[in-house]
């Protein structure tokens, strides 16, 4: 069960640490985009989430006894938060 609880927590770590190092100098974007757009960098993580989320369902080798189905849980909770962070900032 510990390993488990690790296993979970560094995947979700994992997941969540890959936008923060892609989206810190933005390279594909044009300025008057991020401009316009009001928080481009938790789009750029859903994004990345959503990807990741897709790369785990479609091209993970097993489930991994249990492990892959928590971390997509893990990022599906993830998702929901950052939509529901966009749109409290609209109120």
């Amino acid at each position: 069960m510990k390993l488990h609880r690790v296993f979970v927590a560094a995947t979700l770590a994992a997941a969540l640490a890959m936008p923060v190092t892609s989206f810190a100098k933005p390279q594909d974007r044009d300025d008057k985009k991020e401009m316009q757009e009001k928080h481009p960098e938790i789009r750029e993580a859903i994004r990345q989430l959503e990807q990741t989320k897709d790369d785990l369902e479609h091209k993970a080798a097993s489930d991994f006894h249990g492990h892959k189905t928590a971390a997509i849980k893990s990022i599906n909770e993830a998702i929901h938060h950052l939509r529901e962070a966009l749109e409290s900032d609209k109120h």
